[in-house]
Protein backbone atom coordinates (compact mmCIF):
# COMPACT_ATOMS: atom_id res chain seq x y z
CA UNK A 1 0.00 0.00 0.00
CA UNK A 2 1.36 3.46 -0.54
CA UNK A 3 1.77 5.88 1.81
CA UNK A 4 0.34 9.45 0.77
CA UNK A 5 2.93 12.30 0.36
CA UNK A 6 3.27 15.04 2.95
CA UNK A 7 3.84 18.65 2.28
CA UNK A 8 7.14 19.81 3.21
CA UNK A 9 6.85 21.43 6.77
CA UNK A 10 9.26 24.70 7.54
CA UNK A 11 9.81 24.89 10.94
CA UNK A 12 8.35 28.20 12.64
CA UNK A 13 11.68 29.27 14.38
CA UNK A 14 14.20 32.27 14.33
CA UNK A 15 16.76 30.85 12.81
CA UNK A 16 13.93 30.25 9.33
CA UNK A 17 12.53 33.85 10.60
CA UNK A 18 16.14 35.53 9.77
CA UNK A 19 16.72 33.60 6.93
CA UNK A 20 12.74 34.80 5.34
CA UNK A 21 13.94 38.45 6.53
CA UNK A 22 16.21 38.13 3.71
CA UNK A 23 13.88 37.62 1.28
CA UNK A 24 10.74 38.79 1.80
CA UNK A 25 11.14 42.18 1.74
CA UNK A 26 12.59 42.61 -1.74
CA UNK A 27 9.88 40.50 -3.52
CA UNK A 28 7.19 41.77 -5.54
CA UNK A 29 4.43 40.36 -4.15
CA UNK A 30 5.29 41.34 -0.51
CA UNK A 31 6.30 45.51 -1.75
CA UNK A 32 3.40 46.08 -3.70
CA UNK A 33 1.09 44.74 -1.06
CA UNK A 34 2.38 45.61 2.00
CA UNK A 35 2.53 42.69 3.45
CA UNK A 36 4.41 44.04 6.54
CA UNK A 37 1.11 45.65 7.55
CA UNK A 38 -0.24 42.21 7.33
CA UNK A 39 -0.35 39.18 9.33
CA UNK A 40 1.43 37.17 8.79
CA UNK A 41 4.43 39.70 8.24
CA UNK A 42 6.90 36.82 7.29
CA UNK A 43 7.38 33.47 6.91
CA UNK A 44 4.43 32.48 4.74
CA UNK A 45 5.85 29.01 3.72
CA UNK A 46 5.84 27.94 7.24
CA UNK A 47 2.84 30.29 8.94
CA UNK A 48 0.58 30.62 5.67
CA UNK A 49 -0.99 33.32 3.50
CA UNK A 50 -1.11 36.81 4.17
CA UNK A 51 -4.29 38.18 5.59
CA UNK A 52 -3.72 40.90 3.03
CA UNK A 53 -6.92 41.45 0.87
CA UNK A 54 -7.31 41.48 -3.06
CA UNK A 55 -3.53 40.21 -3.79
CA UNK A 56 -2.87 39.47 -7.63
CA UNK A 57 0.25 37.06 -8.25
CA UNK A 58 2.71 39.93 -9.51
CA UNK A 59 6.06 37.77 -9.08
CA UNK A 60 7.43 35.81 -6.63
CA UNK A 61 11.05 35.63 -4.85
CA UNK A 62 10.23 32.26 -3.08
CA UNK A 63 12.44 29.89 -5.27
CA UNK A 64 15.33 32.27 -4.64
CA UNK A 65 14.81 31.67 -0.94
CA UNK A 66 17.26 29.63 0.72
CA UNK A 67 14.27 28.20 2.80
CA UNK A 68 12.68 26.83 -0.44
CA UNK A 69 15.46 24.64 -1.35
CA UNK A 70 16.56 23.53 2.15
CA UNK A 71 12.84 22.20 2.73
CA UNK A 72 12.80 21.24 -0.92
CA UNK A 73 9.65 23.55 -1.06
CA UNK A 74 7.21 23.65 -5.05
CA UNK A 75 5.28 26.39 -6.21
CA UNK A 76 5.78 29.75 -4.32
CA UNK A 77 3.20 32.41 -3.89
CA UNK A 78 3.28 31.31 -0.34
CA UNK A 79 1.65 34.86 0.89
CA UNK A 80 -0.89 34.36 -1.64
CA UNK A 81 -1.83 31.11 -1.56
CA UNK A 82 -1.05 27.64 0.28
Amino acid sequence: MFESAKAPVVPDNEENKALCRKYCPICQNYKKHDLHRNEPKELFCARGPSSAQNMKEIGCFCPACELFTKHHLRGGYYCVRR
